[in-house]
């Protein structure tokens, strides 16, 4: 048996295929995935990753039912270790080669392993289960177990992801509040009423929530949705002290008996079959008819014999008993399609309908009420045939020539379709949708409006003439038909999406969503923040009088509607957007010159109890602090870059990308940079309308904004109108007519979830630097021909990481290339600051942009000449044109003029970063003779400085 499969995983980084014998004691539970995950546009499920406090670090999933069991299994108190698609499993079916990727690999406290498949009991296919028996029969030769799991109890699940919010250790921390729950829980208590005896709601949430996680306290998961009269009780032995820093993984979740969670049994329920009176059944080896029905009892009619009561509980206990059918109600007809029938053909319908109501209930519909059925109707005396005899010598006899056939074929239409069953439908009839055009015409029409999606706009005469080449192509021999004839299906074909339309509207339309759109309930702040960047219509006076355009990134939390962060630059890259994270977890503090009204402490937030919380909101403007635990972006290489998914993983938050070509699935932050030029960059000076269409004459000759200038304006707009403008899709499904703005929606959703300050630290900011792998060699180390150095970097020795071939971790500021920082692998992880050689001769710190065009320039200068060139550009940046008299300066180009605004417009991130004190020595002093030049820093934000600091 283990010679039959073999594995393929990833080991340090190298691919390898072992027989499952060999491999078998490999730690997969910490090897990387053996494929890579998709998000091609129209695919059902949502890849993505989730943040695990059990490994701590991101873990994979395809679908949001293997998200729910991986909340499920970092919320197991047994499980130690997870990784996503561990290995490929290969063996051979008859003469077929067969391979599977299980979905988990997870390690056990025991040190035990379990291989899991996630898979829905419908979606179970005969190809798939042989994929898991062979998967089982694998995992037994070595001794691990394997389980097929399903979707999970959906009240259970519900609230285990709402307590998912708060697995983070920093839910916790405070150990007084701790220590007051477990003491008010240990007589179990309402969860609402037992948080306000411990203090302040806001406060003390996220600790009890947090406290369910860990299994300190205990509370009915899976019976109903978590309230605030849910019964919480504290489990038995807790122990909070010293100790709890150790148990706060839940090692007391146990399961609990008497309640329901994962294992519950209601969704096998199922409802016993209904009888009815006119039910045709079968009992005791006869088919009989139900005459009626009671609460005990039913009465059925006996072939011979009168009718027979029996009582309910013997039918149903009966083995024999069968119901084999039920009466057909007539159905109701469709009013809007009997509406749009003639006159004369609805008259006709309800003449006949009398009549046949006559034959199969023997009363005239229109006869007396007291009246009863004429002796050739009566059904108690004539069969149905019978009276459908006599319906065709009545009529006959008045005039009308009706065969018994036709009495017949009426009365079983109007059983089967009711009143429209007895109309005439040729007025309504549906003609054909393209009329008597060739199918081969319109199957080659369509694939010309296919094949235009993504081009350039083009007219119908091209469309039409292009359908024509198709046809030759396919050798068909079908002859067009008139102009007139394909203009016309060509306006059914693209009805609702014409091809001369803009094409980011074709596009939009040709890529949209083929199904409904679904509902992602969102209840809590932060739950999910979607992220993007789009060009702002706005042009702004860069340095040396450059008028350029810019981009602006921003975010927006799906719960509240409140842009936590937005940030202008001139090109947007991923070190942006890890600032953009940073952002959302600090306050926005006041400006000087901003109105006192913009106050947190004069805004509907509830200002004097969340400071009690965070001090740092003491000089806090009206906008809320946002903590993210679900990033949703597209695919845009800033946002699926490397160093933002680190940031994520950093800053512990999940990490879902969208479908890619889909925009509709982030559809919150798409309107909300689409509203932020419709209601504030059309009113600021520069607006250059959406397109080229819409933009005005002379914008380069008005007073335009600097790019720090414009940033205020955003940050203080923000603050001013969009957190108190009343959003339509914040509302209360109590009271829809009412709808509030995203400062009263945050100050609503908080008092249910609470409120954690995230504090970043000088290292945090470090951390969300981009990051890349370096040797230290004699000389420092070299990123893009330029050489750091600092006496404490341990030089030509291996870093320990094997997986990254002993290289260095190294973060560096694209914006301040001055500077690197080399995490100590040998050491605690502490950060070594190493300055770029030639700072002494360039003081003047010059980003990535900058540089990256000097060596464009000098594609074969050295080392000293590239900085030379790079300095010399700002330089003359800065200085302006040369006044008379003093020589006619050379004339830079438009490029050249472009890199050194945009270069010295975009601001490094705040830098807080503690050097490295090393041992001085005779050798360093030498070394160093010349002093370094001074730093000129850049920052335009900085949340740890004071604002109200004079210097």
């Amino acid at each position: 048996m283990l010679g039959t499969f073999d594995l393929d995983f990833f080991d340090s980084g190298r691919r390898r295929r072992t027989a499952l014998g060999s491999g078998w004691g490999v730690r997969f539970e910490d090897v990387a995935p053996v494929r890579g995950f998709r998000w091609n546009k129209g695919d059902r499920s949502f890849a993505g990753w989730y943040y695990a406090v059990t490994t701590g670090d991101h873990v994979g999933y395809e679908s949001w039912l293997e998200r729910d069991r991986l909340i499920l299994l970092d919320f197991a108190p047994d499980v130690v270790g997870i990784a996503s698609q561990p290995f490929w499993l290969h063996w051979r079916e008859e003469a077929e080669k067969r391979r599977h990727a299980p979905d988990y690999f997870v390690r056990l406290a025991d040190g035990r392993a379990r291989v899991v498949d996630v898979r829905a009991e419908d979606d179970v296919d005969e190809r798939t289960a042989e994929a898991f028996a062979a998967t089982e029969r694998a995992c037994s030769a070595v001794g691990w177990e394997f389980a097929h799991v399903g979707v999970p109890d959906p009240v259970f699940m519900a609230n285990l992801r709402w307590l998912a919010r708060y697995r983070h250790r920093r839910c916790g921390r405070e150990t007084d509040i701790v220590e007051r729950l477990v003491e008010v829980f240990r007589q179990p208590h309402g969860l609402r009423a037992g948080a306000k005896e411990a203090g302040d709601v806001l406060r003390v949430l996220p600790a009890l929530f947090h406290l369910l996680w860990t299994g300190v306290l205990r509370a009915d998961l899976g019976g109903a949705l978590l309230t605030g009269g849910t019964v919480v009780h504290a489990s038995d032995g807790t122990a909070i002290g010293p100790q709890f820093e150790s148990r706060s993984r839940g090692l007391l979740l146990r399961s609990r008996p008497g309640t329901r969670g994962e294992g519950s049994q209601m969704h096998r329920l199922s409802r016993p079959a209904a009888i009815r009176v006119g039910d045709r059944v079968r009992f005791a080896g006869q088919v009989r008819a139900v005459l009626a029905v009671s609460a005990r009892a039913v009465t059925l009619a006996e072939e011979e014999d009168s009718p027979r009561e029996f009582p309910l509980a013997v039918l149903l206990g009966n083995e024999s008993f069968e119901v084999l059918s039920s009466p057909v109600r007539m159905p109701l007809p469709p009013v809007s399609l009997l509406e749009a029938l003639p006159e004369h053909a609805r008259e006709k319908a309800l003449w006949w309908e009398g009549h046949i109501l006559e034959v199969l209930h023997g009363v005239d519909p229109n006869a007396d009420e007291d009246a009863g059925p004429r002796s050739e109707y009566d059904p108690a005396c004539h069969s149905l045939t019978a009276r459908e005899r006599a319906k065709a010598a009545e009529l006959t006899a008045a005039g009308y020539q009706v065969s018994v056939s036709t009495i017949g074929n009426f009365r079983r239409r109007y059983q089967a379709e009711g009143l429209l069953g007895l109309a005439d439908r040729r007025p309504v009839r549906k003609k054909p949708q393209f009329g008597t055009v060739d199918d081969a015409v319109v199957e080659a029409m369509r694939q010309a409006i296919k094949e235009g999606i993504d081009d350039s706009t083009r007219t119908g005469t091209y469309i039409i003439w292009r359908t024509g080449e198709i046809l030759r192509e396919n050798n068909e021999t079908v002859e067009l038909p008139s102009q007139s004839t394909l203009y016309r299906l060509l306006a059914k074909l693209t009805y609702g999406k014409p091809v001369s339309a803009t094409a980011r509207n074709r596009r939009s339309r040709a890529h949209g969503a083929k199904t409904p759109f679904g509902q992602w309930t969102v209840f809590a702040p932060g739950e999910v923040v979607q992220i993007d960047s789009t060009p702002l219509d706005v042009l702004v006076r860069l340095d040396d009088g450059v008028v350029g355009k810019i981009e602006l990134t921003g975010m927006i939390d799906v719960a509240t509607r409140t842009v936590p962060a937005a940030v202008l630059r001139p090109t947007t890259k991923s070190v942006d957007a890890s600032v953009l994270l940073a952002r959302t977890l600090t306050p926005e503090v006041m400006r000087p010159g901003w109105v006192d009204a913009l106050r947190m402490s004069r805004s509907v937030l509830p200002y004097r109890r969340l400071l009690d919380i965070d001090e740092r909101l003491e000089h806090a403007a009206a906008k809320p602090v946002i903590v993210p635990e679900m990033i949703v972006c597209d695919h845009g290489k800033v946002f699926i870059s490397r160093n933002f998914k680190a940031s994520c993983r950093f800053l512990e938050i999940d990490f879902q990308p969208t479908h890619k070509a889909s925009p509709f699935q982030k559809g919150h932050v798409e309107k909300m940079l689409d509203s932020v030029g419709t209601l504030f960059a059309q009113f600021v000076a520069g607006y250059t309308g959406r397109s080229t269409d819409h933009r005005g004459r002379n914008l380069e000759k008005q007073p335009l904004w600097s790019l720090p200038e414009l940033q205020e304006l955003l940050d203080e707009w923000l603050v001013a109108t969009w957190q108190n403008r009343e959003h339509d899709g914040l509302r209360d499904p109590l009271h829809p007519s009412r709808s509030f703005t995203p400062n009263e929606k945050y100050a609503a959703l908080i008092e249910a979830c609470g409120y954690v300050p995230v504090a970043l630290s000088a290292e945090d900011y470090i951390e969300l630097l981009p990051s890349t792998w370096r040797a230290v060699n004699d000389y420092g180390i070299r990123i893009k021909r330029r050489t750091y150095d600092a006496p404490g970097l341990i030089r030509r020795q291996h870093s320990g990481v094997a997986e990254k071939k002993g290289l260095w971790e190294v973060h560096h500021d694209p914006y301040d290339i001055s500077r690197i920082w080399v995490r100590n692998h040998h050491g605690e992880g502490e950060w070594i600051e190493a300055t770029w050689k030639h700072l002494r001769h360039t003081p003047v710190p010059f980003g990535e942009l900058a540089w990256d065009h000097a060596a464009q320039g000098l594609p074969k200068g050295t080392e000293a000449e590239i900085p030379e060139a790079a300095a010399a550009l700002l330089t003359r940046a800065h200085a302006g044109p040369a006044q008379a008299g003093t020589g006619k300066p050379k004339k830079r180009t438009r490029r050249e003029k472009q890199v050194a605004a945009r270069t010295k417009a975009t601001p490094p991130i705040p830098k807080h970063a503690p050097v490295t004190e090393p041992k001085s020595t005779p050798e360093a002093v030498a070394e160093e003779e010349a002093p370094l030049a001074k730093v000129i820093p850049l920052g335009v934000f900085d949340p740890l400085a004071d604002p109200w600091k004079r210097s």
